[in-house]
């Protein structure tokens, strides 16, 4: 299955880079969980039909935005509105994602005689404490950065008509549906609550 981002867009050496690895970092270790963590963090946020139509229209090379280590290559030379969105969120909000993903399988690794951790005579492994830490950490970051998304998405809905925005807030509540929020998080198949009952605009309270 083809991804959004690749690899080296993870690791990218430079001062710009995605997620918080050294240059160094060895990119095979990444390939085996790209398909999960976008199955897993990006295919619901964009929605299938935007997912797959920014995966088809990607560059076919490795996109790179640090003029120190080679010239300037988007990741959608052909479509500015997807351009735009990768630039300011989807490169970081994946690669802190891949990088939450992998955390486990690189700190402890599998060979044919076992799982054992990778230590150095000049540093030692921080081990599945450290692993956490930084998961929690990478959690934080994706928890704070998806809702930036989805509200740039619903506030740029034109220019991505592949967004299913039923998510989005409803603009007034006449056209309520069971998939219109309407400043109620749709459950259940149930009609907006907020249409058949109203919103306190000062307090944001649904009165039920």
């Amino acid at each position: 299955m083809a991804t959004l981002i690749k690899p080296a867009e993870v690791v990218n050496g430079g001062i710009y880079r995605g997620a918080p690895t050294n240059a160094r970092f060895d990119q095979t270790l990444i390939s085996p969980h790209l398909d999960s963590t976008e199955e897993r963090f990006v295919i619901d946020l964009l929605g299938e039909d935007l997912y797959l139509d920014m995966v088809s229209k990607q560059n076919a090379a490795v996109s790179n935005y640090n003029p120190d280590i080679g010239a300037i290559v988007p990741k959608f030379p052909s479509d500015a509105n997807y351009e735009t969105l990768w630039t300011k969120y989807l490169l970081r909000y994946i690669s802190y994602a891949t990088y939450h993903e992998i955390l486990p399988f690189i700190t402890i690794q599998t060979s044919s005689k076992g799982l054992f951790m990778n230590g150095s005579e000049v540093a030692d492994n921080a081990g599945m404490a450290g692993a956490k830490y930084l998961q929690d950490a990478m959690m934080k970051r994706i928890d704070d950065l998806r809702p930036k998304i989805e509200k740039y998405l619903c506030d740029n809905k034109a220019d991505y008509p592949l967004f299913d925005d039923a998510d989005c807030p409803c603009d007034d509540c006449d056209g309520c549906t069971t998939s219109c929020h309407c400043g109620y998080w749709q459950m259940y198949g149930k009609p907006c609550r907020t249409c058949k009952t109203g919103l306190n605009s000062s307090t944001k309270i649904i009165f039920y």
